[in-house]
């Protein structure tokens, strides 16, 4: 709560309670007969009970009734006042909280109101001056100098604010909040001094609090007084060499002056201290550093400061999370998937973590830990689409296809307006009942993910494969390989198809061209040598295509016949 919201909080808890003392010191008066004393009363106590109740339209009436009867009465204009204030007339409740301090300038809770309406509605320099009015004829309390001071330095009237701060601390002594304001004031007014030696003030008043030798640094740090700073660091140092503080401070003090080795040394001592904040490190190392940089050297850094907050929060699921961060992002994917892993068991709530290291799972085919790990995310994040899919992928490198169609599916019906993940999810279940020979529904699926993404070179590569090893449907299968050859030229995996494709349909002399550029692409692959094999076989070329097969064998990865060819110099299908 502000000061001011507390001063006007407590005026209202207050005035409501003294009405009644009010009426007494205010009304009794010669003027008024007995009978318009108690109307009076009565006015004025109905008043004030429907301001309390937030009927402000009655209560306005009724305290305007009561000053009808008795205009003299400080308490009744004040009332109106704090009633005018509620219904956002302020013109209003300027006029009355005036007249009530007009008719009672001593009453002190007249004087506050006033002030504290007048400072929240602009009348600046009158709040002043009812602020200063209200310090010398209360000087124990406190709070009224602090508001005059902050009055006075909002106008910019700076030494008048330190004067009465000062004011302030010849009663409490030196106090923290006060001399950071001062020391605030004088920086306003570009008087570094000033504001040295306020923070000094403290340091002498408190010398073990090493926080206000940091206040001292950074005041020097940032006015390029830099040998000064240094030797305030020497200082905290002196105080407590195993401050994260001190280190931290001498991290930024060397950084400042370039000296990249003695930063990252004290930076790293500054992490590796459990005291200091986690969430302050992993603020500055993603200030400073980015887990995509592509300067090595300050990925570099960022990798070991990361290292260095692990080790300073070993059982804290933040630091082994950043950490892993900028390790996969270094390409050190199996220490970023240790990293990750450690993350999850600390903390299992998190689901960006948890589709990270499926991910990472699924890149470097730990299969069996996919699988466990992914059904684990499943309980956790049951409307999550990701883990579905990635769950199902492992089961399907298992061979446990139909598992898998249950997990895309379930999956597959939680994507909201994600195109490309849906057909994701049907190209999968796709490529699941392909392996289990169920070629109606495969091809079902290959269409349905094509109908969400139209240009998925990767559904129209397989998809018009698996057509060509069925001969089913070519054209329509020729037609899809050379989208994808389109939209992704210098695939080779895509050109093999369309040479295949064109080979399925008797176009061997295209097929050989297309066999000839996936080749150049690949280097040669064990499946590339083998069709280019049977491609020149067609073409009436059997000793060089017997020389190709040869390869192939040599290669590995080829059909079951290729031994057969070999032996027979003749194609089998």
């Amino acid at each position: 709560m502000t000061r001011l919201l507390y001063l006007v909080s407590l005026l209202i808890i207050l005035t409501s309670c003294q009405g009644t003392k009010e009426i007494a010191s205010k009304t009794d008066s010669s003027n008024l007969s007995e009978k318009q004393k108690i109307e009076f009363g009565e006015s004025f106590i109905d008043g004030t009970k429907e301001k309390i109740l937030g009927n402000y339209e009655a209560a306005e009436k009724l305290i305007q009734k009561a000053i009808a009867i008795d205009p003299e009465s400080a308490a009744a204009h004040y009332e109106l006042g704090l009633i005018y204030n509620y219904q956002k007339n302020f013109k209003g409740a300027y006029e009355s909280f005036e007249k009530a301090n007009q008719i009672d300038p001593s009453n002190y809770w007249y004087k506050l109101s006033y002030a504290t309406f007048l400072e929240s509605n602009g009348h600046i320099e009158k709040a002043i001056k009812m602020f200063k009015e209200l310090a010398e004829e209360s000087p124990s309390q406190i709070e009224l100098r602090y508001e005059l001071s902050k009055l006075l330095v909002g106008q910019q009237r700076y030494q008048e604010g330190i004067e009465v701060l000062n004011q302030i601390e010849e009663k409490i002594g030196v106090n923290e909040e006060i001399s950071f304001l001062k020391q605030r004031i004088y920086l306003y007014q570009n008087d570094v001094g000033g504001a040295a030696k306020e923070v000094k003030h403290l340091i002498d008043a408190y010398p073990s609090e090493i926080r206000y030798y940091g206040v001292l640094s950074d005041i020097y740090m940032s006015n390029d007084m830099d040998e000064k700073a240094y030797e305030v660091f020497q200082q905290m140092k002196a105080l407590d060499s195993n401050s994260y503080f001190v280190h931290f401070s001498l991290a930024e003090y060397h950084r400042k002056k370039g000296d990249q080795v003695n930063y990252l040394k004290e930076l790293k001592l500054a992490f590796e201290n459990p005291e200091m904040n986690i969430d302050d490190k992993v603020k500055y190392v993603l200030t400073y550093y980015q887990v995509d940089s592509r300067d090595e050297a300050q990925k570099k850094e960022g990798i070991s400061l990361c290292e260095s907050i692990t080790k300073g929060h070993p059982e804290n699921a933040k630091s082994h999370a950043l950490y892993a961060d900028f390790l996969y992002f270094d390409n050190q994917v199996e220490n970023a998937k240790q990293a990750y892993l450690r993350t999850v068991a600390l903390d299992s709530s998190r689901f960006p973590v948890w589709n990270q290291l499926l991910v990472i799972l699924s890149e470097t085919n730990d299969v069996e830990k996919l699988v466990s790990y992914g059904k684990r995310a499943v309980e956790l994040f049951p409307n999550q689409p990701t883990p579905y899919l990635l769950v199902g992928i492992g089961l399907a490198q298992q061979k446990k296809d139909e598992e898998a169609i249950t997990y895309y599916s379930l999956g597959k019906d939680l994507v909201i307006d994600n195109r490309g993940l849906k057909g994701q999810f049907y190209a999968s279940i796709g490529d699941a009942y392909h392996a289990l020979k169920k070629h109606e529904l495969s091809d079902e699926n290959y269409m349905k993910a094509l109908e969400q993404e139209p240009n998925n070179v990767y559904v129209l590569n397989n998809f018009s494969y698996y057509l060509s090893l069925r001969k089913e449907n070519l054209e329509k299968a020729k037609e899809m390989s050379l989208k994808s050859n389109n939209l992704s030229p210098g695939q080779s995996s895509f050109q093999d198809t369309y040479a295949w494709v064109l080979f399925q349909l008797g176009d061997y002399e295209a097929a050989n061209l297309w066999i000839d550029k996936a080749l150049s692409n690949d280097g040669a692959s064990g499946v590339l040598l083998e069709h280019k094999g049977d491609i020149l076989y067609k073409l009436g070329k059997v000793n060089e295509a017997l020389e190709f097969w040869i390869k192939a064998k040599e290669k590995g990865d080829t059909s079951e016949l290729l031994e057969k060819k070999i032996r027979d110099k003749k194609w089998y299908e």
